[in-house]
């Protein structure tokens, strides 16, 4: 018998796998079938059959397993069976770590970074969660989106939600991503974000499910934490007032497009415009494109909204008609729910159907009419 039999091995990450390994609980000794050990040993035919009942022979006779026979022909072999008072044993002489012993580890790993340093108003829930986490480690529960075989990737998890946790100010995310990561794009990736509509949205991936977990779901976004995709600009056209230190500055005399800082529109003591109808257009082309027109409208290029529209939408008289004008797909009134949601504005649709072919907003050529609703 020797600690690189196919068998044993096979023995072993069929005990992994079965409820006694992943919860470390059980009643009755593990005993699978023998043709089950063989099979994962890939040994069911010819010298090597015979090379395995030889080895798991000499296993039982060391004590490690029992063989469990036939009661009238002992020579044939039905299960193999191992104590659960052996799961230290067979695994120490297959050289791998038991299953209690990586339960363990990744225990020890949560309750480490317990002691990690954070700001106080996450403290309390930071180590809730990795006691919970510890917890579930122990007893073989759900530990996802965390690694029960991975503990290095586990350690970044954990190191970086505890730096993000402790971000202050605001930057871009990929700034952001190599102050926290020493990576421009591993932020990115480990929050599963690949588009600026995604960035903007919500969090996603691992951390946006962790993130959520241990704030209680004040932290839904990287903007919620002041990392932002792009800085905090609104791009639009059309009347807009703002009075600042006491003074009006009339951004409707511009004959373009132009952007407008969130700080700008956070210290405005008035923002006021003399238009009846609020536009929001998902696509920047045609924006761009309705923006020549002049019509008096008020228009915001915004696909899923970020910090800044949502701070110059929430400040316009209620009373303005307030629309939406996106691409007729499921992303599109994705984001006109989105906006009804953020802003708490009631946006309508316009010239979106569901169904409609082709869907893009682009597809509808430039505008055909200088004024509402610009297209036939």
């Amino acid at each position: 018998m020797t600690a690189h039999s196919p068998a044993l091995k096979a023995l072993a990450q069929l005990f992994a796998r079965s409820h006694a390994g992943r919860k470390g609980r059980g009643l009755l000794d593990f005993q699978p079938e023998l043709k089950a050990v063989l099979r994962a040993a890939e040994s069911e035919d010819g010298e090597a059959r015979e090379q395995a009942l030889k080895d798991l022979s000499e296993a039982e006779a060391s004590g490690l397993i029992k063989l469990e026979r036939h009661r009238r022909d002992p020579d044939i072999i039905l299960k193999v069976r191992v104590p659960l008072t052996n799961e230290s044993a067979l695994f120490a002489h297959v050289s791998k770590p038991s299953p209690t012993h990586r339960r363990q580890a990744l225990a020890n790993q949560f309750k480490q970074a317990a002691a990690f340093d954070l700001p106080g108003e996450w403290r309390v829930a930071w180590n809730a969660f990795c006691e919970r986490m510890a917890q579930a480690a122990l007893s073989g529960e759900e530990v996802a989106p965390f690694e029960r075989g991975d503990l290095s990737a586990n350690a970044e998890l954990l190191a970086l939600l505890t730096k993000l946790l402790a971000w202050r100010g605001e930057s871009l995310v990929r700034f952001a991503s190599c102050v926290l990561c020493d990576n421009s794009k591993r932020l990115e990736e480990l929050a599963g974000m690949e588009r600026e509509g995604e960035l903007r949205g919500k969090l996603c991936g691992k951390l946006g499910r962790l993130l959520d977990d241990i704030t209680g779901g004040k932290v839904r976004s990287l903007d919620d934490l002041g990392i932002v995709p792009n800085p905090r600009f609104v791009l639009l056209s059309g009347p807009l007032r703002l009075r600042l230190d006491g003074q009006w500055l009339d951004l409707g005399r511009l004959h373009g497009s132009f952007r407008l800082a969130q700080e700008d529109i956070e210290r405005a003591e008035e923002i006021a415009t003399t238009t009846r109808r609020c536009l929001t257009v998902e696509n920047e082309t045609s924006f761009h494109e309705l923006a020549k027109l002049r019509s008096g409208e008020l228009l915001i290029q915004t696909s899923y909204p970020g910090s800044g529209t949502l701070k110059l939408l929430q400040r316009l008289a209620a009373e303005i008609e307030f629309w939406h004008f996106g691409d007729s797909d499921e992303a599109g009134f994705d984001i006109l729910r989105v906006l009804r949601e953020k802003s708490g504005r009631n946006f309508q649709p316009l010239h979106m159907q569901r169904g409609q072919l082709p869907f893009e907003q682009e597809s509808r050529g430039r505008p055909d009419r200088k004024h509402w609703p610009f297209y036939d």
